[in-house]
């Protein structure tokens, strides 16, 4: 029988036809799958690329550019600690949160830095630095050493010798003579108000040539962050406070320290020396600051266990008055309460010692402008000052003026040019300085931490200021850094700004002190140099 095997081959030849037809049509499927997913990659990226191209057509988007000149390596840059704050990942105080890669303070931010973060914290004696006396010279030379001026960072800036008196004053402490008191008047905003900056001035001032007592502070703060250190104060009951930086009266009398205190009854005060402080820790005499008038109410004082002493706060006319107690010097508590019969209004009290010594007042005001201060009565800021007999009027705002950005560098010279005017007029045998503010910084549109535009300009604008009026100047901006002080301040272990970019910590401000005391032991170096 004869077998036709075309059938086989044409059935076997048909199925390979068939399986290479499916691979090729499987094969232009994935072509054309390809194709579409390329097609489709190409449409994503170009809608990137447009979406990415848009910010850079309007200076309003710069904050959504994906780079900018100046800028690290995008992706990078993301791991940068600077990027991670403008994010929201580091706590607000900036307590908790610590930068990666944070080096030692010198390395990053100097070694004048870093010779100022000493702390200043054990009681010390006087130094008695001085030259003793001979049959030739019976008057004590005063020596400032050399190792006293390490870590100098920044010196005083003063052409017209403003800060003389000062020096004059401080040489008569120095050299021991009989109740020779240096009072110093430190103005300036929240930078102040929390004690600091002054607390590290007072503290080294005292341990170097004699502590003559705490100073002045506020009878009652009421909300503002307002303290002292080495020293226990506190307020209770019913107090209305009249503050300069909030204005309202038309009498413009707010007092040293610029809040009045207002009670007609059950307003308390507590003011006692502190014990395991570096200084403070003794007062001989307590000083009630008050304004006498027609409505005067009633204060009780009680010193210690003591009798209660009732103070009149009224009398024919307005006129600023005051009431001293002496004790016998040691640790005190004085215990105040309006008692009735009228209205009192108390501006603070002073607890201050026989001397020879230094006495620092920290006068801080949260909130304020330079331009604040015109707010003051000029012949009731004066009667202040001739009372309180001080020797250096330290005039230090410019932070809060950072905000104004709208005000002209002419406009800034003319603000710090009237209050050093004030200045001088209400205590003309006082010196005068003038400080610039700490780097004021916030976040730009590229969540980068920046110095605030007008922050260089304040600065220029003081020092116009201080030249133009006779009034030295201590550039505190450029001491710390200058431009992006605030970002390395806030990066650095210990840090020493805190998160808002705007006030440092208790270490950053003692920074701060540690400059101005060391630019101050310069300046009266050279004066004791110059007039021998």
């Amino acid at each position: 029988m004869d077998h036709d095997d075309s059938d086989l081959l044409g059935a076997e030849g048909s199925n390979t036809i068939l399986e290479d037809v499916g691979a090729l049509d499987e094969r232009v499927e994935d072509r054309d799958a390809t194709r579409g997913g390329l097609v489709h990659l190409a449409i994503a990226v170009g809608v990137l690329s447009l979406l990415a191209a848009v910010p850079y057509a309007s200076s309003e988007l710069v904050r959504w550019r994906a780079w900018v000149g100046g800028e690290g390596v995008p992706v990078v840059r993301m791991f940068d600690p600077d990027r991670r704050a403008a994010t929201g990942e580091s706590l607000a105080t900036g307590g908790a949160y610590r930068a990666t890669g944070a080096v030692d303070v010198a390395d990053q931010l100097g070694e004048d830095v870093a010779a100022n973060l000493e702390d200043d914290d054990q009681p010390t004696e006087p130094v008695a630095d001085v030259e003793p006396v001979t049959e030739d010279d019976p008057t004590p030379t005063v020596v400032i050493t050399a190792d006293e001026l390490e870590g100098l960072a920044r010196e005083i800036e003063d052409p017209s010798d403003a800060m003389t008196p000062f020096y004059e004053a401080l040489r008569r402490t120095a050299e021991r003579q009989p109740r020779a008191i240096t009072r110093v008047a430190h103005y300036g905003d929240s930078t102040i108000a929390g004690d600091g900056v002054t607390s590290t001035l007072r503290r080294r001032l005292q341990q170097r040539f004699g502590d003559a007592g705490h100073g002045f502070v506020l009878v009652a703060r009421g909300s503002m962050p307002y303290g002292h250190r080495d020293l226990d104060h506190d307020s209770d009951g019913m107090w209305d406070l009249d503050q300069l930086v909030r204005a309202g009266r038309r009498d413009h009398i707010y007092g040293y320290g610029g809040v009045m205190a207002r009670s007609v009854g059950n307003g308390t005060a507590r003011f006692e020396t502190a014990e395991d402080t570096p200084v403070g820790r003794a007062v001989s005499r307590f000083e009630l600051w008050y304004r006498e008038h027609p409505r005067g109410g009633r204060v009780a004082l009680r010193v210690d266990r003591g009798e209660r002493e009732i103070v009149s706060t009224r009398g024919e006319t307005e006129r600023d008055a005051w009431h001293v107690i002496e004790v016998p010097d040691g640790p005190h508590e004085l215990r105040l309460q309006t008692v009735g019969g009228g209205e009192s209004r108390l501006f603070g009290v002073v607890l201050e010692r026989d001397g020879p010594g230094v006495v620092y007042d920290s006068l801080g005001m949260v909130g304020a402008r330079a331009r604040r201060m015109n707010g003051l009565a000029p012949e009731h800021f004066a009667s202040q000052h001739q009372h309180r007999e001080t020797d250096l009027i330290v005039l230090h705002f410019g932070g809060n003026d950072a905000d104004d950005t709208r005000r002209t560098p002419e406009q800034f010279e003319q603000d710090f040019r009237e209050i050093i005017q004030l200045a001088r007029a209400a205590r003309p045998e006082a010196g005068c300085l003038l400080m610039a503010p700490l780097d004021q910084a916030h976040r730009d549109r590229r969540g980068r931490i920046a110095t605030m535009p007008q922050v260089p300009v304040i600065v220029a604008a003081q020092r116009r200021a201080a030249e133009a009026e006779g009034c030295a100047f201590f550039d505190t901006w450029t001491a710390m850094g200058g431009d992006g002080a605030m970002r390395r301040w806030w990066r650095s272990d210990p840090r020493l700004a805190f998160g808002d970019f705007r006030h440092a910590t208790p270490a950053g401000y003692r920074v701060i002190g540690n400059m101005l005391y060391r630019a101050l032991l310069k300046g009266f170096r050279d004066y004791l140099t110059r007039s021998r």
